[in-house]
């Protein structure tokens, strides 16, 4: 007898077969993804620092900042709106704490997005040090 197509056990054994390639590549590329989306808000944080150390430059330059006050919170509003040197972003919420002493600036700060947080962190910040927020929100007074 001539046998023409597959039977139902060969399909399915190709459909548990493609079943479990799908659950390996699922897990990867949700894994890639995350990274992907730390990675940016991470990017993000750095930029939020440099806006901050600008905003430094221009406030020493003018006399906010001196050898008597060295120490200044910029908070996300005042880089958006006031400063305009940070472009705002939805959800996001936090502050920068700029210190100028001898020509050298020391930066920390903190930053939060609807999904991440990154708390009293520098510029060697890495994706590792970006967490899930969990609903929490960034410091808006540098503390």
């Amino acid at each position: 007898m001539k046998k023409n197509g597959f039977t139902l056990i060969e399909l399915l054994a190709v459909i548990v077969i493609l079943a479990v390639i799908m659950l390996v590549a699922g897990q990867n590329v949700f894994g890639i993804l995350g990274d992907a989306e730390k990675g940016a808000f991470r990017t993000e944080f750095i930029d939020f620092l440099n806006s901050a150390q600008v905003a430094a430059q221009m406030d020493i330059m003018n006399g906010k900042i001196t050898a008597g006050n060295p120490t200044r919170c910029y908070t996300y509003t005042e880089l958006t709106e006031d400063y305009g040197y940070y472009t705002a972003k939805d959800g996001y919420n936090g502050s920068v704490e700029v210190t100028y002493t001898n020509g050298d600036f020391q930066i920390r700060g903190w930053l939060s997005s609807s999904k991440y947080i990154a708390s009293n962190q520098d510029k060697n910040l890495t994706t590792d040090d970006v967490s899930d927020s969990n609903g929490a929100t960034a410091a808006t007074d540098c503390n």
